[in-house]
């Protein structure tokens, strides 16, 4: 019997075998500076030993137990995830999932279900996951499904008046990326998101932030509410907020997690001791002593290092940045050619935008080898 894979990835020709911080370590002993992170998911590097040690620990202890029982891991997440939200009234509840897609479908079906609506505001470029509901939120060119579960209103991004026209009293959630990241890195206008928490606010919508790529300190705050100066009343988070273990997270604020009825959400695996042990890990890193502070030195080391190459600008915010190539130049291109230079790079929807969402423990030197990279191929016909 014969097994292969789908053909849903085109896979880069790299032979890993392993893989240590932020570099990976292929078949023939070659080093490549992993600037991609896996697509935002290993925050804390390869191979971190620290959370490799409580991962191990937990297995010993509790690997597994239904969600009817409570337990010690659940709640030293709690403690370790709450010093890092931002401020708000009546607090935050969690509802803990195994994706960001999962966790997306909640943020949206909390918010229906609350504000008793049927309509969602979401922007052009959006990217919120590949299941039923995520899918139906995202500008995709190929959705794959038949129809959508709700009514989605799809705005221009940045357009402020075309937002303050849409969300009415018959919208029942407003959601978007703070930075598109698949779109391209693509940043909110200046009063872009203040205009949409105000018009949230006239009109009884939820406005959800989908940091499943900004999150856990990735802009070089512990969430786009601290970045940009401005609070949801949900926002979602995945792939590096467990560092390599899946995990998926709601995050509703009081006003709205007190209405949620008993029964509307559930996961079998969600909330599990190994997953919440591992985003406690990483929540309680983002809180440590010059984490963050590191996370924006290497921001500004990554820009001025881009520059020495074929880029006319930078976008983005910390460790979530796009280098917009000079005309004429493709992402896959230059990914390619600093792949040979070994550096690892990420393309985008926009393919003159080339994408680096490296782990958070990437530090300034490591933007010196990639500059050196970098400035060689402004010789190089890419």
């Amino acid at each position: 019997m014969q097994l292969t894979e789908t053909t849903a990835y085109r896979r880069l020709p790299l032979d890993v075998v392993g893989a240590e911080d932020c570099e990976l370590i292929l078949a023939d002993g070659t080093r490549v500076l992993d600037l991609y992170g896996g697509h935002c998911v290993n925050s804390l590097g390869a191979g971190h030993p620290g959370l490799g040690a409580a991962l191990a620990e937990q297995w010993r202890t509790l690997s597994f137990v239904t969600n009817l029982l409570d337990h010690a891991p659940r709640r030293a997440f709690h403690e370790a995830f709450a010093s890092n939200l931002p401020t708000s009234e009546g607090g935050w509840q969690v509802f803990c999932t195994n994706s960001g897609a999962e966790a997306n479908e909640n943020a949206v079906k909390v918010s229906l279900a609350v504000s008793q609506r049927v309509r969602v505001v979401t922007f052009n470029g959006a990217f919120h996951g590949r299941t039923a509901a995520a899918t139906a939120l995202s500008d995709t060119a190929a959705p794959g499904f038949p129809m959508n579960p709700f009514e989605v209103v799809r705005l221009p991004w940045g357009d402020t008046r075309a937002a303050e026209a849409a969300i009415d009293e018959s919208v029942g959630a407003v959601m978007l990326e703070p930075i598109q990241s698949l779109a391209g890195v693509v940043e909110p206008p200046a009063g872009f998101l203040e205009a949409l928490r105000a018009a949230c606010d006239r009109s009884g919508a939820a406005l959800i932030f989908d940091e499943v790529q900004t999150g856990s300190g990735r802009l070089g705050q512990p969430w786009a509410a601290q970045h940009f100066g401005v609070v949801p009343d949900l926002f979602t988070t995945a792939k590096g907020a467990g560092a390599g273990f899946p995990i998926g997270l709601t995050v509703v604020r009081g006003t709205w997690g007190d209405r949620i009825e008993p029964g509307l959400l559930g996961s079998t695996f969600g909330g599990g001791p190994l997953a919440l042990r591992a985003a406690c890990e990483v929540a309680k890193a983002v809180a440590s002593a010059g984490f963050l502070e590191n996370v924006r030195a290497t921001s500004t080391a990554l820009r001025a290092a881009s520059l020495r190459g074929p880029v006319r600008s930078v976008r983005g915010a910390g460790l979530l940045l796009g280098l917009e190539l000079r005309p004429g130049l493709r992402a896959a291109d230059v990914r390619d050619a600093l792949l040979e230079r070994g550096i690892l790079t990420g393309t985008c929807n926009d393919p003159s935008i080339l994408r680096l969402s490296p782990p958070l423990t990437l530090g300034p030197r490591d933007a010196q080898r990639f500059g050196e990279a970098f400035e060689a191929l402004a010789t190089v016909e890419v």
